[in-house]
């Protein structure tokens, strides 16, 4: 930006410098800023609601995918239990919309299922590609990669069918 262009006016303007405020000042501040807020809310129609919630949750699972560390709590089911949840659906009506049995969701819900392809794809639509299927998987596969590294009892009966390894010396 190019600066000799703009007034210094303006320039100044720009900038915000911080206020020292007594902690009174700042109590009055904050509690006018949390009036400007819920007004704000209250004039938003549903629709803004849920696209703002839907964009919490969007931007949750971007960051949860991009994070190193598996969390157990918050594996496909726990944003799939939140997807449903914001919208103020029954289970039952988002199953019909899904176009799947009301059992099948209850146990995507629960973590008792895994989601297959087709779970992804519909999710991705029903959210009118808001939320990815690739999203959605990736989920999947972040809680995979670590029911495979983590359960010792698989690992350890799949190494018995082995019939024999590499011969590596370093």
């Amino acid at each position: 930006m190019n600066l000799d262009a703009v007034a210094p006016q303006d320039v100044v303007d720009g900038f915000m410098l911080p206020a020292q405020m007594s902690s009174e000042q700042k109590r009055q501040a904050d509690q006018q800023l949390a009036l400007i807020r819920q007004k704000r809310i209250a004039e938003m129609s549903d629709q803004e609601k849920l696209y703002g919630q839907l964009l919490q949750l969007k931007i949750h699972i971007e960051d949860y995918i991009k994070e190193e560390v598996f969390d157990p709590k918050k594996g496909f089911s726990y944003f799939l239990k939140s997807y449903i949840e914001l919208q103020h659906k029954k289970k039952n009506e988002v199953a019909s919309e899904l176009n799947i049995h009301k059992t099948k969701l209850s146990q995507l819900l629960s973590g008792n299922r895994a989601p297959s392809d087709d779970i992804f794809i519909r999710l991705e639509f029903h959210s009118n590609q808001f939320i990815t299927a690739r999203d959605w998987f990736r989920l999947s596969v972040k809680q995979q990669e670590y029911t495979i590294m983590t359960n010792t009892s698989l690992r350890n009966e799949e190494k018995q069918h082995l019939k024999g390894h590499l011969q590596l010396e370093f």
